[in-house]
This record gives structure tokens, C-alpha cells and sequence, in this order.
């Protein structure tokens, strides 16, 4: 349960300015509306008698993008939102029909490509698990000479700066630059979503972002992603999130996972906050909608279990509905819906 002042949290929310880049792609989301073993025996079926229809599916064309969620999150959360990115044209035109009604600034450099993703969401147990097919575009060399004066004026003014996708193979000098060149009041928060094809980067990202003189405020991920983080893939991902606060004590770390969400801070929890028990329409975005949840949430002033626990709520507005949530939309859920066993 969240005890908030929806009129107070939405003054003090639209008073913040977070900037937010720089992934944006278009999703295709197919849901199958079959089970995994169904679905593979209906390609294999395809595939093997020379190509052909896979008829049933449903499709979807929706923004996406880690930082292109976050930000429509935060932006339906009434949080003051800018979003930077490279696209092309059309990407620019697709940003402004999807962003543009919630109210997002969008600071968009049109002479890129447009990223894109396929993807499939199959039913697993009660839930769901994605596979995406990714073509990254103009994402996958985002330096931090491609931003303008304008975009780093903004972020100088920012009171927060969410930084995402390792898709982004230039993410490492991106953040090295920001967390050089803006304030040091300026928070920085980062998601490095999923670090499996980037295995061999890790060092590197321990070496140029954990251990900067000045490092990032907070790093979010799932289980699979923090225990990578911290080049522990065989310890689990509680023992994995303690060994990264103790290893770097400055930043704050959160894991959130589909039964809870714990933060972790020189090597002490500070939160452990169970989900809210839902049903499950949607995957894809959880963890951006965790992790603009628990933006939002520092925003309005929240302590760090509330916030953990509005990040919950976001999260879970996301995954049961699939739509952009509101403050109303998260207390009601957290109101309604029991917590997960953890």
C-alpha cells in the first residue's frame, strides 16, 4: 500500500526536470497467442515446406526503447520529461505521435537510423518472456559527441539524467562524459538493460563508469544483469547486489526481479519491497517502468523503501494493463492487489 497526497506528489513531480537518452525503437510486439511449443512447431512447419503464413498472431507497433519507455513513464507520472535521441525521419515523426501527447520534449537528431525491434512475447507459467530481435541503428554508436549544445544545456539543468541500452556500444564514454561535464548535484541513473551479448565490456564498464572520481547515483537491473554487473554469474542475485554495494559503496543499486525489488547501499539494504500480484498482459518495459517508478518516486520525496514500493506499483500497472500510468493508477493498484511471497 502507498500513502500518498496525489495533489502534492503532482506539484512537487512537475517541479523536476529529468533528461532522459538516448535508445528509441520501434517495437513489434507479437504476442503468439499460442504456447512456446505450439509456436515452434508452427515455424518448423512453415520453414520446412518452403515459407508461408503463420496465421493467429496479433502485432502491435509501439515506442519503445529502454530510455524511450522511461521516459513515456515518467512523463505519464507528470514528471517535466526530456528525451534525446538519434533516429531517422521517420523515427523523428514516430517519436512525436507517441511522445508528444504526454507531454515529453523531445530534443531529436534526424539524420541516424531508426532502431528496431521484433518481439515475441510467450506465455511462460502465468507470465510471459520475451525474445527480442533487435537492428540497434544509430543506438549502437551514441558518443557523447553526437550531443548538441542544446542537449547538454539541458542536462547541466537537469535534476536528473536516466542513462540506458549496452546496446549502445559508445555507453561507457557516454557516461564517463555526462558524469564529467554536468553537476555534481545532477543525479545520475542508469539501467545497462541486457548485458549478455556484452560479456567482454564489463571491465571496461567497472573501469570508465563503477570506478569514476565521480560515479553514477544509482544503477538498476534484473537478476540476470546484476549478477554480470558484478562478474559474479554463479552466486545468486542478492549475494551479487550486497557484493556490488560493498565493492562501491557510493552508488546505490537496485535489483528488481518479477516477486520483489531490493536496494542496497554500502552494503546495507535499505529496502525489500514484494510485487503486487497481477495479471500479466505485458514484458516488454517492465524494468524501464521500474526504473522511472522509482525516479518519479524520488522525486515527489518518497523514502527509499516508499519509492521501491511505487516503483513496484508502476511496474505492475505496466505489466497488467500495458498502458502509460498515472500517480492515481499506481497508489490504486498498490491499494488493491496483494504483494508476492518473497
Amino acid at each position: 500500500m502507498i500513502s500518498i497526497d496525489i495533489q502534492s506528489a503532482l506539484a512537487k513531480i512537475k517541479k523536476t526536470n529529468v533528461t532522459v537518452l538516448p535508445d528509441f525503437y520501434l517495437d513489434i510486439i507479437v504476442n503468439p497467442q499460442m504456447s512456446y511449443e505450439q509456436l515452434m512447431a508452427g515455424i518448423s512447419d512453415v520453414y520446412t515446406r518452403g515459407g508461408g503464413n503463420l496465421l493467429g498472431p496479433s502485432i502491435q507497433f509501439v515506442s519503445g526503447g529502454n530510455a524511450g519507455n522511461v521516459a513515456k513513464i515518467l512523463a505519464g507520472l507528470g514528471v517535466s520529461t526530456t528525451f534525446i535521441t538519434e533516429t531517422s525521419p521517420l523515427g523523428k515523426n514516430l517519436i512525436e505521435f507517441f511522445m508528444h501527447p504526454l507531454g515529453v520534449n523531445t530534443i531529436i537528431t534526424d539524420t541516424g537510423d531508426m532502431a528496431s525491434s521484433m518481439i515475441l512475447e510467450i506465455p511462460y507459467g502465468s507470465s510471459k518472456n520475451n525474445v527480442m530481435v533487435n537492428s540497434t541503428g544509430s543506438v549502437e554508436d551514441f558518443s557523447s559527441t553526437k550531443l548538441t549544445q542544446k542537449q547538454w544545456d539541458i542536462m547541466k539543468k537537469s535534476d536528473a539524467i536516466a542513462i540506458t541500452n549496452a546496446h549502445n556500444l559508445k555507453m561507457e564514454e557516454l557516461v564517463e562524459v555526462i558524469l564529467q561535464k554536468t553537476p555534481d548535484n545532477v543525479k545520475i541513473s542508469i539501467d545497462f538493460s541486457d548485458l549478455t551479448p556484452h560479456i567482454d565490456r564489463i571491465n571496461e564498464i567497472w573501469k570508465r563508469v563503477l570506478k569514476h572520481s565521480r560515479p553514477p547515483s544509482q544503477i538498476f537491473g534484473n537478476a540476470t544483469e546484476i549478477t554480470l554487473l558484478a562478474r559474479q554469474p554463479k552466486k545468486t542475485p542478492e549475494e551479487a547486489i550486497q557484493i556490488l554495494s560493498s565493492t562501491f559503496p557510493s552508488i546505490l543499486f537496485g535489483l528488481h526481479t518479477p516477486e520483489k525489488a531490493e536496494i542496497w547501499q554500502k552494503n546495507e539494504q535499505l529496502a525489500l519491497e514484494a510485487t503486487f500480484q497481477v495479471p500479466i498482459i505485458r514484458s516488454t518495459g517492465a524494468g524501464d517502468s521500474w526504473h522511472a517508478g522509482f525516479l518519479a518516486g524520488q522525486q515527489i520525496g518518497l523514502t527509499i523503501p516508499e519509492a521501491t514500493t511505487f516503483a513496484n506499483a508502476v511496474a505492475g500497472f505496466h505489466l497488467s494493463t500495458g498502458k502509460i500510468v498515472t500517480i492515481m493508477d499506481a497508489v490504486n493498484l498498490s491499494n488493491s492487489s496483494p504483494r508476492q511471497s518473497i
